[in-house]
């Protein structure tokens, strides 16, 4: 029995001793080394810092490497694109025919597009200040505007214009109403128009069950003129009263 306490009592200083030494132990590792909760503030924000320092020469580092094998990449991914088509044309086994196509193609599509990038350097050297902007568009914009252009081009000088020099309407208005011209201080003098041949009412197209009602042209100027002045007399507004 006394044995047996005085082993169990061994144990607990055994067992005392072993918890003194782990907190020596601690508190020495705390003091030396702090654990990352107990660290100062400003250790996290130089890691942070650091962290993007890290993450800017990589962008620098990739940058640069992308522009000294900028020819080798495109090599690459049309070596892909031409690997794919030979397996829709060929099949996925290999033969002494799709080898020969792989290398003719790509031979060809890289030849095309160096011979596309010159043209762009040439145009780009040559081209004046204003058209920058313009040759950076995409194709199918650039080819709309074209079209656009040439079209209105082409209308402006294929087409006739006709240039109609009219009468004073003030004389013409007052004519028609039966007072002075000084009466009507509020209407041009002169009006000028220009008649394209868009603007000129070209025939009516009759259908089947209708009739042709289309009245004949008319040949004397007077009438034109006249229906022009009455169409103003009924719009216009004279002394703040409505000319009917």
């Amino acid at each position: 029995m006394f044995s047996t306490a005085r082993s169990f009592s061994k144990q607990v200083l055994n067992h005392r001793t072993q918890i003194q030494q782990q907190t020596k132990t601690q508190l020495r590792n705390q003091q030396h080394n702090p654990r990352a909760k107990d660290q100062p503030r400003h250790d996290d924000e130089h890691k942070s810092l650091v962290a993007e320092k890290m993450r800017e020469e990589n962008r620098s580092r990739k940058k640069r490497w992308r522009e000294l094998n900028e020819e080798r990449n495109k090599d690459n991914d049309l070596r892909c694109r031409v690997n794919k088509r030979a397996n829709q044309l060929y099949g996925a086994s290999a033969s002494e025919a799709k080898d020969k196509w792989i290398g003719e193609e790509f031979e060809r599509r890289q030849q095309k597009r160096r011979e596309k990038e010159m043209r762009k350097r040439l145009s780009n050297d040559n081209m004046p200040d204003g058209f920058g902007t313009y040759a950076q568009l995409p194709p199918h914009q650039v080819r709309a505007a074209n079209d656009f252009w040439r079209s209105m081009a082409s209308s402006a000088l294929e087409g006739d214009v006709h240039r109609v020099q009219l009468p004073p309407l003030r004389s013409v208005v007052a004519e028609a109403l039966g007072k002075p011209g000084p009466c009507l201080p509020g209407i041009a003098n002169v009006h000028v128009t220009e008649l394209g041949p868009s603007s000129a009412a070209g025939p009516r197209h009759v259908r089947p069950w209708e009739e042709d009602r289309t009245p004949e042209p008319m040949h004397h100027s007077d009438v034109g003129l006249s229906e022009a002045a009455f169409s103003l007399m009924s719009l216009s507004s004279v002394d703040g009263q409505l000319v009917t």
